[in-house]
């Protein structure tokens, strides 16, 4: 006898009983501990940037070579706010990948998930897998 609607009571002999499913271990040993780290990283490259409390505004990126005091390294850049900034600023700053002396700059911190004891990949294996294919 089949019913549309299964409600618990009215015939439930005819119902078929699954087992429940033992239940899983609880507790440190069981569970995977992830942990998370800030980070600062170039916009241009995403190699990781030792100084995270202040950029100068003459330091550069020692992978790249790009500036790292601009505005898309900025914590408060924001493509889709005006003047593309989250702050009011009086001067728009028309090249945001330039150098800048904006006073309102603060290094963008992330937060990073940390592997589970694997090295951290490459930063430029890509890249260098990609001009290792056009060497003579």
């Amino acid at each position: 006898m089949s019913r549309k609607y299964r409600q618990p009571g009215y015939q439930d002999s005819d119902r078929e009983r699954r087992p429940k499913p033992p239940p899983r271990p609880k507790g440190p040993a069981g569970r995977v501990e992830t942990k998370f780290h800030l980070v600062t990283r170039c916009n241009n490259c995403a190699a990781e940037i030792q100084v995270m409390e202040s950029v100068r505004p003459t330091d550069t990126c020692r992978n790249c070579g790009t500036d790292l005091h601009t505005c898309r390294n900025c914590l408060n850049f924001d493509p889709s706010a005006r003047n593309e900034c989250t702050k009011a600023v009086d001067v728009r700053v028309s090249n945001k990948s330039a150098n800048n002396l904006c006073p309102l700059f603060a290094p963008k911190i992330l937060i990073e998930k940390q592997g589970s004891g694997a090295p951290p990949p490459k930063v430029n294996s890509h890249r260098q897998a990609f001009l290792d294919l056009f060497k003579k």
